[in-house]
């Protein structure tokens, strides 16, 4: 929140009947609150490293999902009666 938003907001607090001590610390703690809200740019880097750590989650499963099926079918063709 820039200063001219945080003054108009304290004036809009105290013009209620806020205390100006109050009205300050409510001003100064909504902007640091909005100063942390991420922005869209970072939200889209984060579900896009998402999308690549499942990418490289499901191809390694897929893998080891078909060595384990090519493993069985080695086993029952090598230990089963011709």
């Amino acid at each position: 929140m820039n200063s001219l938003e945080s003054t108009k907001y304290r004036n809009t607090l105290e013009a209620g009947g806020v205390p100006p001590a109050q009205a300050l610390a409510h001003a100064d703690a909504l902007g640091e609150v909005l100063e942390n809200i991420p922005t869209k740019d970072w939200v889209r880097a984060e579900i896009q490293a998402l999308k690549f750590d499942m990418l490289k989650w499901m191809i390694s499963l897929f893998l080891a999902q078909t060595s384990v099926a090519i493993g069985a079918v080695v086993v029952l063709i090598r230990y089963l009666p011709h």
